[in-house]
């Protein structure tokens, strides 16, 4: 036969109010706290012993003395203040967001003797909100930056490209500013190591056969990963359409470094046995790319030269501009 035990609900509910996360506070209509469990202790920091018997006016800060009246003036009238977002003071004097509800105590001939304060720190609640904030305000500035680029690509690919090739032209370039968005997305916008935005772009199939790259383990930052990511997308269509890609036994040597002590970061594309170029390219939206956008994104300087061997790029910007 199964024993029986005896519940003592005092004591149970003794034990249910000082195990609970929230503070959980009785006072009398003076405002003196009369009772004071371990949840107020974690959020306000004093002790029982220390506050029992104290004026709850402690834990206002000043500016909201009349809150507090409001409150003992409503407990007073037997109704209970709903819930509602405040701020309170702790042991150390900072400022406490907190969500509180008062309810009148009643003694056994129904009269009002004290209130019961339940309050719970929302401290935890605001900080997500605010970061929730900032990401929206951020996701809609990206948004923004992001439709002024496809903008611009779409109108100078129209202007720039014949109508039968448009499309392609305008997909490709499409598919790079993708491929750059997924490594950012990837890593969270937190920047991009330069070799996944090389592979990405260029393609595994390319990089280490007919495209030599290599330098040293750096992360860009999410604009000059859109920024190379770019430029790398426009090098990449030229060589195979004229330059040295365009022909069996040439290739590409890519190079990035940091020069002039660090200050400096340098990327280096240069075409080895393509076709002799007859004339310079027509300054289209990959040649905008190539210099103007280039150079704006990174406050650097590009030079762009058509030797006899081949197209030779560089790219030099301030570090800061570039490293995350």
């Amino acid at each position: 036969m199964r024993g029986t035990t005896t519940l003592d609900h005092g004591a149970l509910l003794a034990a249910i109010v000082d195990s609970t996360d929230d503070a959980i506070v009785s006072k009398n209509l003076e405002g003196v706290v009369t009772t004071w469990n371990k949840g107020a202790e974690r959020i306000f920091g004093w002790t029982a012993d220390e506050m029992v018997g104290s004026s709850i006016f402690r834990l206002i800060p000043p500016g909201r003395q009349s809150e507090e009246k409001h409150i003992i003036a409503t407990i007073c009238e037997g109704r209970r203040v709903e819930t509602y977002d405040t701020m309170r003071l702790n042991k150390s004097g900072v400022i406490v967001p907190v969500s509180i509800t008062v309810s009148p105590i009643f003694d056994a001939a129904g009269n009002i003797i004290g209130a019961s304060k339940i309050a719970r720190s929302i401290s935890d609640r605001l900080k997500s909100e605010e970061t929730r904030r900032v990401l929206m305000r951020e996701v809609a500035h990206r948004s923004k930056n992001m439709l002024a680029i496809v903008e611009a690509i779409v109108r100078q690919t129209a202007k720039r490209s014949p109508p039968a090739d448009f499309a392609e032209r305008l997909s490709m370039r499409l598919r790079s500013i993708a491929a750059s968005q997924d490594l950012l997305v990837s890593s969270e916008w937190s920047g991009v190591e330069i070799g996944a935005l090389v592979d990405n772009q260029l393609s595994h199939r390319l990089v280490g056969s007919s495209i030599l790259a290599g330098g040293p383990a750096l992360v860009l930052k999410p604009a000059a990963a859109q920024t190379l990511g770019m430029a790398l997308h426009e090098l990449l269509t030229n060589a195979q359409q004229f330059g040295s890609l365009s022909i069996a036994g040439g290739h590409v040597d890519l190079s990035w470094a940091l020069i002039e002590e660090g200050a400096l970061f340098e990327m280096k594309w240069v075409e080895v046995g393509g076709p002799a170029i007859a004339e310079k390219p027509t300054a289209g939206f990959g040649q905008t790319v190539l210099r103007r956008i280039t150079e704006g994104s990174l406050d650097g300087k590009v030079q762009h030269v058509y030797a006899p061997s081949g197209v030779q790029w560089t790219v030099r910007a301030p570090t800061d501009m570039v490293l995350a």
